[in-house]
């Protein structure tokens, strides 16, 4: 396990957001209410291009992970529009995140697998709560609002608490909660996390609820502060807060990776796969910190999986192996 501090590229967490104002989302917003899936896609086809022809950032950053990718990965081979298909991959998340919070999406959009999920439900039917480990491939918030709404396939209410960096969404997280007032209430700023907030998060548990993060960034508030892995054959920074906060927590672990099934469709339909850590967290505190390094090892290789298969739905719009070397 190695920690650095980074120098160079900007944190992922300085970089500007890309819409400044509401008012573009507002009108997404409006639009994802009104009209149907299929001329949902076909309207982010054009703003999808403008946006790629216009961002040297996006043009940049998906090159880089795209050639990464390649690399370690032979049948991802790189082609010239390989870029542009993952910004349109990724308009079409938000607008899908939008229209889940408008209602517009229900279970029936998701396709559950033979894997950890049925233990998972069995779970939360009795009460007892889980910790969730995400990451910014596909569409882990879907699960989120999903929850939110009462629709988990659980016949009773799940407490849903995620953790995420409020600052780099500010504008989207302000346009969700006009979209609907409650839709943040179970956010937790994760710049904010010290002793008092592990409470709060296990007073979520304690009812038979959800704690969600994802844990493919580095902290915005100890970006030093990370776990160095190879990650498409190169080596990259993971943060040391999620992992550490699963020790602490001590519930069980669960991997959880929501995927549309195709980057071109016309209605959404993801795959829902939930992969319980086999890791055993340590009675003894000496246990701690080679329970966090397993746990890091665990989500890194599904990461790895998940995004060779899913090559497109990869957001993370930065330099993702910056200054990873242990130092």
């Amino acid at each position: 396990m190695a920690e650095n501090t980074g120098h160079g590229s900007l944190h992922w967490s300085e970089e500007q957001e890309v819409v400044k104002s509401s008012r573009p989302l507002k009108v997404l917003c409006w639009l994802a209410k009104k009209l149907p899936f299929p001329v949902l896609v076909l309207f982010t086809l054009p703003v999808s291009l403008f946006y790629f022809i216009f961002s040297p950032r996006a043009r940049t950053y998906t090159a880089q992970y795209q050639k990464q990718l390649a690399a370690f990965a032979p049948s991802c081979k790189k082609r010239p529009l390989s870029g542009l298909v993952q910004v349109f991959s990724f308009a079409l998340c938000v607008v899908e995140k939008i229209a889940a919070w408008s209602g517009r999406m229900s279970l029936d959009t998701i396709a559950f697998h033979d894997d950890d999920v049925v233990e998972l439900k069995e779970k939360l039917s009795a009460g007892k709560g889980a910790f969730l480990v995400g990451s910014h491939l596909g569409n882990m918030e879907l699960l989120r609002c999903l929850a939110t709404y009462q629709q988990t396939g659980v016949k009773k209410d799940v407490p849903v608490t995620a953790i995420m960096n409020m600052k780099s969404t500010a504008q989207f997280n302000k346009t969700l909660k006009e979209l609907d007032p409650n839709s943040t209430l179970n956010v937790m700023n994760a710049a904010d996390i010290g002793i008092d907030s592990v409470e709060d998060l296990q007073a979520t548990l304690n009812a038979g609820g959800l704690v969600v993060i994802a844990a493919d960034r580095t902290s915005s508030s100890v970006p030093g502060r990370n776990i160095a892995r190879e990650f498409l054959g190169k080596q990259a920074a993971f943060p040391y807060g999620p992992f550490l906060l699963a020790y602490l927590l001590g519930v069980p672990v669960y991997y959880v990776f929501a995927l549309r099934k195709k980057t071109f469709m016309f209605r959404p339909s993801y795959h829902m796969f939930v992969k319980k850590s086999s890791v055993e967290r340590p009675s003894a505190p000496q246990g701690k910190k080679a329970y966090i390094s397993a746990l890091c090892d665990e989500f890194v290789a599904l990461l790895q999986d998940y995004t060779a298969a899913y090559p497109s739905q990869w957001y993370n719009f930065y330099d993702f192996w910056a200054d990873s070397a242990p130092r």
